[in-house]
């Protein structure tokens, strides 16, 4: 994959109204990815998933400890820095939404299953998680709608929930999807404009990718052309962000299936397949505030990447210089101004240091 940076000012994401304290970084760099500091990023883990539900409304979370023993990190934005909150339950986050200051979810697994928190303005709480599966993805609205999906696969075909929040608890979505379908991706704007995207499979020979849509009355489904390959053999839609209803992206990572890694734009009547540079796979699919889009690419160097698209081609930037391999693993557009907040992960030996980087 491609490695080189390119000059800030190619990375076209404006700054926007309002900035995060952040870490002194060099002048030539002051108009890049910038590092931010916080307590709450001070522990041995992984930083995994970050999430903006308003400008000073945002989260971040990840884990320390094992499989057997997981320990939940969070970190909260408090205006000025990230700093630490305590989980009712251990176990290891693969996910986090905020609707605002009062509303967000956090969902993840330990030994004991599906693990959900609530967030209500004041403390985390526990609260039951049902149906099938290990939760993969949550995403919320700024009016309170939130779904969840879930599956025995986070990545591929087999059996898949949808789930809505009913104001106190996860309930069934009932959405209509065809036979033989996996639901790997979720984004929401309002109770009217909910997308979600993943594969089907009606012959079992096949694999296609399937978005459906919810625009406060029905499920549309929305077919994706090209095959995803075969059973066993098939690419994944891994991300999917709704801009608006006519420019929403999907993130399609070949796996081991003989297609490109690729993002696709549909444009409320048809898709377009756009190829990402050197055919780079990416993990993470984030709005840039402009109508475009960020990718976080897998990375082995000492640097974070990104690649934007914003709409019309890619540029490449690289974050800070750090110890270890780097590696950004999800990011968010931060409500309210044109900049992008990112989460990962820094793996030195013997230890992982967590971080947020910060653009805008």
């Amino acid at each position: 994959m491609g490695r080189n940076a390119v000059t800030a000012a190619a990375l076209a994401i404006a700054c926007g109204a309002g900035t995060l304290a952040v870490a002194a970084a060099p002048a030539q760099a002051a108009a890049g990815w910038r590092n931010v500091g916080g307590a709450g990023l001070a522990y041995d883990g992984s930083l995994d998933r970050v999430d903006f539900g308003a400008a000073n409304a945002g989260w971040a979370v990840g884990a320390a400890g094992s499989f057997f023993s997981p320990q939940t990190k969070i970190a909260k934005w408090n205006g000025s820095a990230w700093v630490a909150q305590a989980s009712p339950v251990g176990f290891t986050p693969t996910d986090v939404a905020v609707a605002s200051a009062s509303k967000a979810w956090i969902v993840g697994y330990n030994l004991g299953g599906a693990v959900g928190l609530y967030w209500n303005g004041a403390k985390w709480s526990k609260v039951a998680y049902p149906l099938v599966g290990l939760p993969g993805q949550v995403a919320a609205a700024p009016d309170g709608t939130a779904y969840s999906v879930a599956g025995v696969d986070a990545t591929a075909g087999g059996l898949s929930a949808v789930l809505r929040w009913t104001g106190t608890a996860w309930a069934d979505a009932k959405v209509p999807l065809p036979a033989s379908s996996a639901i790997t991706a979720v984004d929401v704007k309002s109770k009217n404009d909910v997308w979600l995207a993943g594969t089907t499979s009606a012959t079992g020979t096949s694999v296609t990718g399937l978005v459906m849509h919810y625009d406060g009355k029905a499920w549309k489904r929305i077919a994706v052309p090209g095959s995803l390959g075969v059973p066993a053999y098939q690419g994944t839609l891994y991300r999917i962000v709704a801009n608006s209803p006519t420019n929403v992206y999907v993130l399609r990572v070949r796996q081991n299936a003989q297609i490109t890694n690729a993002i696709l734009r549909y444009d409320g009547t048809s898709w377009k397949t756009i190829n990402t540079p050197l055919n780079t796979a990416g993990i993470g699919l984030s709005a840039d505030g402009k109508g475009g889009v960020v990718m976080l690419p897998i990375t082995t160097g000492n640097k974070t990447q990104y690649m934007h698209y914003n709409g019309t081609s890619w540029t490449t930037l690289n974050g800070p210089a750090r110890t270890g391999t780097v590696q950004a693993s999800d990011a968010d557009a931060r409500p309210g101004t044109t900049a992008v907040v990112s989460a990962g992960t820094a793996t030195q030996t013997g230890k992982k240091v967590p971080f947020i980087e910060y653009y805008g």
